[in-house]
């Protein structure tokens, strides 16, 4: 039998790295947008555990205890985003070498 030619590895390999142009690398801000989500839940879940608070709330904790709330609630919707971003984008990878 008979390996593929090399005008169809050619394209095949025009055809993987246009995808992961077109694809990819424009969803690869969602990989910064996950960290500063992370990082904005971790360290306002840590500042409403242990430091001190008070019984009225002022408008500006008012807004912060919603916004950890609210990336509390984007940190498992992005994790499966960024999940399933990372591991198409690396068999695209593991393809494109073939």
């Amino acid at each position: 039998m008979n390996g593929p030619s090399k005008n169809w590895l050619s394209a095949r390999r025009a055809v993987l790295a246009r995808a992961e142009r077109k694809v990819f690398d424009p969803l690869s801000p969602l990989f910064t947008i996950y960290a500063v989500v992370c990082v904005y839940y971790v360290i306002g879940a840590l500042r409403f555990q242990f430091f001190d608070q008070t019984a009225t709330f002022t408008w500006i904790e008012t807004v912060q205890i919603l916004t950890v709330a609210a990336a509390g609630l984007l940190v498992p919707v992005l994790t499966g985003s960024v999940m399933m971003l990372h591991f198409t984008s690396r068999r695209l990878q593991t393809l494109t070498e073939e």
